[in-house]
């Protein structure tokens, strides 16, 4: 059976619509995969960040420590230098002390010693004139004076001794903490540096996360806008099955009236020349026939 125009038209609009929906949802299709992909790279892009802020707050505290350590060098330092400073003061006074006894520091203990031992010794053995015993007297009191002064002076300069092999020590401390400032100092530095490129990195990332957002965002809404056209282009396929559903069966009901016209026309033509009719005709002729009795008379129109 030929198609009418119209027909043939909603039918050609029907593959249309069918190839337009077919190629949206396919479209449709990939773009969903795509913001798959996309929140995929998202929650790696995510994580990433939650690690780099991680390591970041691990270096903080890590520089938190350093400083306190830094600290306690400085005033590990300060201490030594206000030892340093007092010590030298006690040296100086010390070595104007030594300049004084210089004299006597060279002098012999022990000779000093004996020589007033002699000298007591024959006081108390030997009759003297008393201008001798004053002498002797006289003799004796310089001598103790002057080993006085020699111990002093013995005392003083072992005192010196001693106060400059702690002045060495002291340096040597002092040394080591400036060492241990200068590489405490560095890892600080370090630390912060690492700090600063990994704030970088994290501003990066965040930056990625940001166009990843907006990307999935464009996508999502390209999704609905899609969605929505495929629904109108849905509505429209079943708008236009309708009106050829429509069409097609008021096609049927034209030929269904041509043919029972027909057979009326020949039940008329059989009565006028006195020939018996049949059923369907007296049906057709009396407008009594039933939607079998239309089938047929379709039929017999053929």
């Amino acid at each position: 059976m030929a198609l009418t125009p119209q027909e043939e038209a909603l039918i050609r609009e029907m593959d249309r619509l069918r190839d337009e929906i077919r190629a949206l949802k396919e479209k449709r299709y990939a773009l969903i995969e795509q913001v798959r992909r996309l929140r995929s790279q998202r929650r790696q892009l995510v994580e990433r960040v939650r690690q780099l802020r991680e390591e970041i707050r691990r270096l903080r505290e890590e520089r938190e420590k350093l400083l306190q350590q830094l600290n306690a060098l400085k005033e590990q330092r300060n201490n030594l230098y206000t030892q340093l400073r007092q010590l030298l003061q006690e040296i100086n006074i010390q070595r104007r002390v030594l300049a004084e006894l210089r004299p006597y520091a060279r002098r012999s203990v022990a000779a000093i010693r004996a020589r007033i031992e002699e000298l007591e010794w024959k006081q108390q053995t030997e009759v003297l004139p008393l201008d001798a015993e004053r002498e002797i007297i006289e003799e004796i009191a310089r001598l103790e004076a002057i080993l006085e002064k020699t111990l002093e002076a013995r005392k003083v300069f072992e005192d010196l001794v001693e106060k400059k092999g702690r002045l060495t020590m002291i340096r040597m401390d002092l040394e080591e903490v400036r060492r241990k400032i200068n590489q405490v100092r560095e890892e600080i530095g370090r630390v912060k540096a690492r700090i600063q490129e990994l704030r970088g990195q994290a501003e990066e990332v965040s930056r990625k996360i940001s166009d990843l957002d907006a990307e999935i965002d464009r996508i999502s809404k390209e999704i609905d806008e899609i969605s929505n056209a495929i629904a109108e282009k849905v509505e429209r396929l079943r708008e236009v099955r309708e009106e050829l559903e429509r069409i097609r069966k008021g096609v049927v009901d034209e030929k269904s009236r041509r043919a029972l016209e027909e057979i009326r026309r020949r039940a008329l033509e059989k009565l006028e020349r006195g020939e018996p009719l049949t059923m369907l005709e007296m049906k057709a002729l009396y407008g009594v026939v039933g939607e079998e009795d239309e089938e047929e008379s379709t039929g017999v129109g053929g």
